[in-house]
């Protein structure tokens, strides 16, 4: 069985999804059963390769998604560990600076 075959991602089987569509049209229910099978089967594996063609797109896209956010999170955990390291260090400042008002 296949899915609807007015989706516009099937575009690439059009010539196969018109000839199947045609013979089921042309035939009897009977006739239909046998003589439009090898259409049919193109249609199938048609799909199939469509299907496969999105899949690797969409994994495609999904890796550099990943990376983008790997980067921008990198980014935001440099500018964390720098805005740690000056609040620190702003800290021991002011913890020298009351050590020296209290001796």
């Amino acid at each position: 069985m296949h899915p609807n075959l007015d989706h516009p991602d099937f575009i690439d089987c059009s010539d196969l999804i018109q000839a199947l569509n045609d013979c089921h049209l042309n035939l009897s229910f009977m006739e239909r059963q046998f003589k439009c099978n090898n259409i049919s089967d193109d249609v199938k594996r048609c799909l199939h390769e469509a299907r496969l063609l999105r899949r690797r797109q969409n994994n495609e896209g999904g890796r550099q998604r990943a990376a983008r956010i790997g980067a921008f999170m990198n980014g935001m955990r440099e500018r964390e560990e720098r805005d740690y390291e000056i609040a620190r260090q702003l800290a021991m400042k002011e913890l020298a600076l009351r050590d020296k008002l209290w001796k």
